[in-house]
């Protein structure tokens, strides 16, 4: 098993990322869905990212199956908010070359905007990606996400969606 490791620490400007984004497929693909996230949700099909029978682990440990209900569910979740802007604070990738399989470990904190201009919350958030080869027909360069485990405090975002 050969697994090799990248860390890169923010702050980072995904308009000028830095170069290790071009040069680490797995960082690139991570940037595409990023901007695909952040600026076509609702026009992107959930597989271009998600495996069809990926999962994701919430907070409270219930868990989520299928790549739409993913998309949904974090379309939802972050709509009732003007607008969410992630901070990196660090990504740390680990692939191993033998298996194709790549983990994704992102801390950030996200930034809560508030509807109406009311302010915005800080959020801190970290993800931990199971990344791999893409099903059949699916997928960006060739990866798609097949489990996704979430941390963060869901009262403070509860009650900031409810302020």
């Amino acid at each position: 098993m050969s697994v090799t490791t990248t860390v890169v620490k923010g702050p980072l400007n995904l308009a000028n990322p830095p170069s290790v984004f071009s040069t680490n497929p797995v960082l690139s693909w991570y940037m595409k869905y990023a901007v695909d996230f952040s600026i076509a949700k609702t026009t992107t099909p959930p597989t271009k990212y998600y495996a069809s029978s990926a999962t994701l682990v919430n907070t409270d440990r219930s868990i989520i199956h299928g790549a739409k209900e993913i998309w949904d569910y974090y379309i939802d979740l972050y709509g009732q908010f003007e607008r969410c802007a992630h901070d990196v604070i660090s990504i740390v990738v680990l692939s191993d070359e033998t298996s194709g399989k790549h983990t994704v470990i992102m801390e950030t904190t996200n930034n809560l905007h508030l509807k109406g201009g009311r302010g915005i919350v800080p959020l801190p958030q970290a993800f931990v990606y199971e990344i791999g080869k893409s099903e059949e027909g699916c997928g960006t360069d060739g990866l798609q996400i097949w489990q996704l485990n979430c941390y963060f405090d869901r009262g403070l975002l509860d009650k900031a969606a409810s302020t």
